[in-house]
């Protein structure tokens, strides 16, 4: 069969080679594959699989003397084609090029300008598909898959900055035409081979930096005895290892040295520093075979077109706006919102004593005067100075700077170790000015994190519901684990509350599941929840799954209850309180296990971090604060400098006195309850809440130490389950006021009577108990002083002690006297003749004091008794 028509591409044939071969074939279809050199192993196991499909020759097949066309994708360099080199500038032979980089000068003397195409894709591929859609030519399930193969491999998964949008629609595209995923997964993340594995391993031992720019650039060498096949692969894996921004590896293998190169950074194109030693390849890939030539030759060449070759990169210095715009941190916000209106701008620079203090946001002035708050002071809802970037700073950190920074802008100054002087502040980089720099559109933030917790989840022993869940919600857009359920599974805590949030109608959810589950329903139409009580598996305790539609919420006025409306999954996160409680696990059986984190919970989790989503958190719900330190004590976190700062600011502003007394009371309760209370007491005093709480409520280190002290005996006496935590520590910090006092306060706060009665009596007769117990008191006087007495009375009596008389007396009195029981009744006095009448409990009663006394014991000591007082 005569040859005349070649389609080529360049040796170690990449998937984006191969995928463009056959994009050229059914635009060429005459023309014949021809593969020259060698073929990477992934993609020679692509074409055993589907060799059918993909019919090629070898370079021996093909007749040089009889070709008149030679068709060449991913490269234009003859010395990168083997043997059909020579092709190129041959008389009457047609050279065609499709390539996605363009020659920085003239193009070769062997193409004719119209048949050189070319695009500045971040994959050839996706000017392949461009070309073939326009001209009606159809794309199979396989042919699809390829292409797809292609354009990953040559765009990191459209991550490379030489990533366009045209190549997204090309993927796009791909799947569209049944590209199997799968085989995607499959040939895409190809393991190493051993050869492979032994080439990294020496690769890495001999990386070493190169001063580029101030890139991070790492050149290795080494030496192979026999070639080791697929060395791109190797390098690819080097980068994300060692997290460079480009990785060049020389290896001298069989008389020659093979170099492959690889690049993140937009400032350093790998093909233009190949050059040198004859090498191509596109920005971010490039590679190059060098003959009749050193090793330690080689690499000096690629290290001075390293150098030569790195771009000047963008700088603070040139991307910054100025001049700055001032305010103080007394400035209300009101005059700061009119600073902004005036010039446009999307927040502030705040300065104290001459010195650079923080920042605030134009949105977080804004909701502050929705609320009111136009009067308060700037200092009340800006952002504390956490990073400055000095002029030279280059964009790549400062993108980094900026995904971390919660207002998206960053002052740019000549000194950056605080304190910084105002007058050294020169500018500020804002995120609008980074991503003007980049060429890009801001698009909505989306979730951080591809962690699949769903292993997790079948830890919980929930199967039955969780099974029944994902039947119910393959109807809806969206079902999701929520709140302090996916915290409390993230930290392996046992999960007390089941919160689902449903995008779209969650009573209509809630209607479907209860019915799967054969459960009842609650439905709260107004707030568009509900909550299911159905038998859990094994016969258990009843299961209660709150069901909610996702939701918005809008505060009218500070510490006000919200108002609701509907949203995205993203938008019902976003109202919550803290990072660390704004993550989701989807349960839709096509993600389920997925977890969902769009603002940096997951790290906040693992760092021990509590962080508010927005300024304003505190001012619209101030039981968040109290909410904060309760995390705080119970997972051992803290909160960070600038949520602390905001909680701080809400309480001077005297905000949680408008909390409706029942919420404050709620808040107190739960944080009093918490196992361990040492630090609630330190932060509470810390941020001036005992103000808030009561302007005499000890939490002091006399407090302290009282709390500490009761806890210990309400443990070693065994009272846990007749005396309430919270209610015990309460009665000691109140223990400076008067009983009328703390009567009205428990009025205040709407605390229920009889636990107003139990703090109104625990300390009165605490005290008066732990004075007189100082001098001998009969056990049975003692058990007539206090038997009708709330238990925290005595122990506050026995903390009080500290060790003394009172205290041995009362926990003899707790652990033995009060269990004291009489083994006969009056039915047994009836039964012997006693007359039924007042007097028969003043039998019984004093049988009781006799038995307290050790006067008598057992039945019939007590019944021999009886009848001595009858």
């Amino acid at each position: 069969m005569t040859i005349d028509e070649v389609i080529a591409t360049h040796s170690n044939t990449d998937f984006d080679a191969f995928a463009a071969m056959v994009a050229a074939h059914k635009l060429y279809p005459e023309a014949q594959m021809c593969l020259s050199g060698s073929v990477n192993r992934n993609v020679r196991e692509f074409r055993t699989l589907f060799g059918d499909e993909f019919h090629t020759v070898e370079t021996g097949a093909v007749d040089i003397e009889k070709v008149r066309r030679l068709i060449l994708v991913e490269t234009w360099h003859p010395n990168r084609l083997g043997e059909l080199g020579v092709l190129c500038g041959r008389a009457g032979v047609e050279v065609v090029v499709f390539d996605h980089h363009r020659p920085d000068g003239e193009l070769p003397e062997f193409v004719a300008a119209e048949n050189f195409i070319s695009s500045d894709d971040g994959s050839l591929i996706t000017l392949m598909l461009h070309i073939l859609a326009e001209r009606g030519i159809p794309v199979t399930a396989t042919e699809a898959t390829l292409f797809a193969l292609g354009i990953h491999e040559d765009t990191g998964s459209l991550t490379f900055p030489t990533t366009t949008v045209r190549d997204a629609e090309a993927l796009s595209f791909c799947l569209r035409r049944g590209a199997n995923q799968r085989l995607v997964e499959r040939f895409l993340h190809n393991p190493l081979t051993t050869a492979q594995r032994d080439l990294l391993v020496n690769v890495l031992e001999r990386a070493r930096p190169v001063t580029a720019g101030g890139l991070d650039v790492l050149v290795a060498t080494t030496r192979g005895a026999e070639y080791v096949e697929g060395v791109s692969l190797v390098v690819h894996k080097a980068m994300d290892l060692t997290n460079c921004d480009a990785f060049v590896l020389l290896v001298e293998m069989e008389d020659r040295v093979f170099v492959t190169a690889r690049s993140r950074a937009a400032a350093l194109n790998v093909s233009q520093v190949l050059k040198v030693v004859g090498g191509g390849g596109h920005a971010a890939a490039a590679s190059a075979v060098v003959k009749k030539t050193t090793l330690a030759a080689t690499r000096r060449r690629l290290v001075a077109s390293l150098r030569r070759g790195v771009r000047a990169a963008p700088t603070a210095a040139t991307l910054m706006s100025h001049p700055v715009h001032w305010v103080t941190s007394e400035t209300t916000v009101d005059e700061a919102l009119v600073l902004c209106e005036r010039h446009g701008l999307g927040g502030l620079s705040v300065a104290e004593d001459d010195e650079l203090v923080g920042s605030v946001a134009r949105r977080d002035l804004d909701r502050a005067l929705r609320h009111g708050l136009g009067h308060a002071p700037v200092k009340a809802v800006m952002t504390g100075a956490a990073t400055v970037v000095a002029p030279d700073t280059p964009i790549d950190e400062l993108t980094r700077v900026l995904a971390d920074d919660p207002l998206g802008r960053v002052p740019v100054a000549r000194t950056t170790t605080a304190p910084v002087p105002v007058d050294h502040v020169v500018g500020v980089v804002t995120r609008s000015d980074l991503l003007q720099a980049l060429h890009v559109v801001a698009h909505p933030q989306s979730a951080t994190t591809g962690l699949d917790v769903s292993d997790r989840l079948a830890g919980l022993g929930l199967d039955r519901l969780l099974q029944q869940v994902q039947a119910a919600a393959a109807a809806f857009r969206g079902v999701y684990l929520v709140g302090g359920a996916v915290r409390d599974l993230l930290l392996e805590e046992r999960l007390v509350d089941i919160d689902i949030a449903v995008e779209g109608e969650g009573i209509e959810f809630a209607r479907e599941l209860a019915r799967r589950l054969k459960g009842r329903v609650r439905v709260h139409e107004k707030f568009q929840t509900a909550v299911i009580i159905a038998p859990d598996e094994g016969g258990r305790a009843p299961l209660r799954v709150d069901v909610a539609s996702t939701r918005t919420e809008f505060y009218d006025y500070p510490a006000a209850l919200p108002k609701v409306e509907h949203a995205t999954i993203r938008g019902d996160l976003a109202r919550r309180d803290f990072s660390i409680n704004a993550m989701a696990v989807s349960l839709n059986p096509r993600d389920f296990g997925a977890l969902l984190d769009y603002f940096g919970g997951y790290d906040d989790l693992r760092e021990g971090r509590i962080a508010v989503l927005h300024n304003l958190s505190f001012i619209e719900d101030p039981t968040r604060i109290f909410r904060a330190v309760r995390y705080e004590n119970r997972y051992g976190f803290e909160m960070d400098e600038h949520t602390f700062g905001l909680a701080r600011s809400c309480s001077e502003m005297d905000l949680i006195g408008d909390l409706s007394s029942a919420r404050l009371r709620d808040e107190l309760v739960l944080l009093f309850d918490e196992e361990k209370v040492s630090h609630t007491l330190r932060r509470l005093e810390q941020l001036g809440l005992q103000v808030a709480v009561h302007p005499r409520i000890d939490l002091g280190a006399t407090g302290e130490d009282l709390v500490t002290k009761g806890d210990a005996l309400r443990s070693r006496l065994g009272v846990e389950d007749e005396v309430p935590r919270w209610r015990l520590r309460l009665a000691l910090l109140l223990r400076d006021l008067e009983p009328e006092e703390i009567e009205r306060w428990t009025r205040r706060m709407r605390f229920r009577r009889a636990d107003g009665d139990v703090l109104v009596r625990a300390f009165l007769l605490g005290s008066r108990l732990e004075r007189r117990l100082r001098r001998p008191m009969k056990e049975v006087e003692l058990y007539e002083t206090v038997h009708d007495e709330p238990l925290e009375a005595l122990l506050v009596a026995a903390v009080l002690s500290a060790g003394g008389a009172a205290e041995k007396r009362l926990a003899h009195y707790l652990t033995h006297t009060r269990h004291v029981r009489l083994e006969i009744g009056g039915r047994d006095l009836l039964e012997r003749g006693f007359e039924e009448s007042a007097a028969l409990g003043d039998v019984l009663h004093d049988l009781l004091r006799m038995k307290i006394e050790g006067l008598i014991s057992g039945r019939q000591q007590e019944l021999e008794a009886a009848e001595r007082l009858r």
